[in-house]
């Protein structure tokens, strides 16, 4: 029985705003300075796809990082390593604001990201450390509204501390709001892993790594999460041209379009919590799967039909079920996990990151000013989430058969 039973409702509540708050840390380094990528490239004198090269290394920063991070809070408890990792960002985060090269500037947003992703890989393990597996899924679903929140608002905020102090003093605020969070931390978080491995090491931790690529379930459950998540990381790389420059929106409109598909992910998070009533979250995740691949078949016709509703539509749709799935995907896949919930985080988070940067990049590169790399790269995002979660997970039914 999980210590969250001894949890009142105040506490949840205050659980959900303070690890909700930790892994909005990163969606708000990731979005709150895109409005400044001109300002940056005139102040540090260099050129645009420079800039913007800081976006894929924060996505590689993000991946790497987790595989550190998940065994060193396995080994030495959740609070320790999560300290440390906000630490590391912090310093990273004023180095990214008295930059004086843009090469300073891509080192310091590695680290940045190196550090920060320790929010996101030790808050799901200790989700994991106090919640039973519905439990989890309905937290994580809280944590999703309260992150959830930071894609919408960021790039506003960002834009409006660029206009008024330049775009160094947005990573003035970033660090800032780190230090609030590392004495909250300090102060309020108590140590929640009760399984702690003294006894890991490297060979270990490897043996742990090669135990989830070989487990069917979590395979099964991983990559639907994953590929989702990086239909909607193509989005993000390819949506400013298409609706923009095809479909001639104005930066304003765009900007309502892409804050009302953030309020979709709102809204799922909010569903989800219901539906978890009296659905369990395998269900929930099977019947998500076939609708984030019927929403992405839908675009992929767009590209030879180019109808503005019909995107806005699909895309609304795909994207809100990454709340349906994810939540769900992984408190299935941490359930079991014990003394290894974060090495499991870990590699989950990992994965999730490098094959969002991976697809951004495919968007990037098959660029021919249609709609068509777009689309095809969400169908196809959505379609290995139909196929190998079936694959998998039909695969495993027939052994456990046997």
């Amino acid at each position: 029985m999980k210590s969250s039973l001894l949890l009142n409702s105040d506490k949840k509540n205050w659980f959900v705003i303070l690890l909700g708050g930790l892994t909005a840390f990163d969606p708000l380094t990731i979005d709150m300075y895109l409005p400044a990528f001109l300002n940056i490239q005139k102040d540090l004198k260099t050129s645009m796809p420079l800039v913007e090269l800081s976006v894929s290394l924060f996505f590689i920063g993000m991946a790497l990082g987790q595989l550190v991070y998940g065994p060193l809070s396995d080994k030495f408890g959740r609070k320790k390593p999560l300290i440390a990792g906000m630490v590391l960002y912090f310093f990273a985060t004023i180095g990214c604001a008295t930059a004086n090269n843009i090469y300073f500037f891509l080192l310091f947003r590695l680290i940045q990201a190196f550090g920060g992703c320790a929010s996101m890989v030790i808050s799901r393990a200790i989700v994991r450390d106090l919640f039973e597996k519905k439990q989890v899924a309905i937290f994580l679903s809280n944590m999703a509204i309260v992150m959830g929140i930071a894609p919408i608002i960021a790039p506003s905020i960002g834009a409006i501390i660029n206009q008024y102090f330049g775009w160094r003093a947005i990573f003035y605020f970033l660090s800032f709001a780190n230090l609030i969070s590392i004495s909250l931390i300090i102060l309020f978080l108590p140590e929640t892993n009760k399984n702690i491995n003294r006894n890991l090491n490297f060979s270990t931790i490897m043996i742990n790594y090669l135990y989830f690529l070989k487990n069917r379930t979590f395979i099964a459950y991983l990559i639907p999460d994953v590929s989702i998540r990086a239909g909607m990381f193509a989005y993000i790389a390819g949506s400013p041209f298409v609706f923009i420059q095809i479909f001639h929106l104005s930066p304003k409109e765009y900007g309502i379009f892409f804050g009302i598909n953030g309020l979709g992910l709102l809204i799922a998070a909010q569903i989800n919590k219901r539906l978890l009533n009296f659905m369990t979250p395998e269900v929930i995740c099977r019947k998500s799967i076939k609708i984030a691949f019927l929403a992405s078949f839908v675009l992929l016709i767009t590209s030879f039909i180019p109808i503005l509703s019909a995107i806005f539509i699909s895309l609304f749709i795909f994207i809100a079920t990454l709340n349906f799935i994810s939540p769900n995907s992984i408190s299935i896949v941490l359930s079991n996990q014990e003394s290894k919930a974060g090495s499991a985080s870990a590699f989950y988070g990992c994965f999730q990151w490098s094959i969002a940067f991976i697809s951004s990049a495919i968007v990037s590169f098959f660029h021919n000013n249609t709609v068509l790399p777009l689309m095809s790269t969400i169908f196809t995002c959505g379609f290995i989430s139909f196929i190998g979660y079936h694959f998998f997970l039909y695969d495993n039914k027939l052994h456990s058969k046997n």
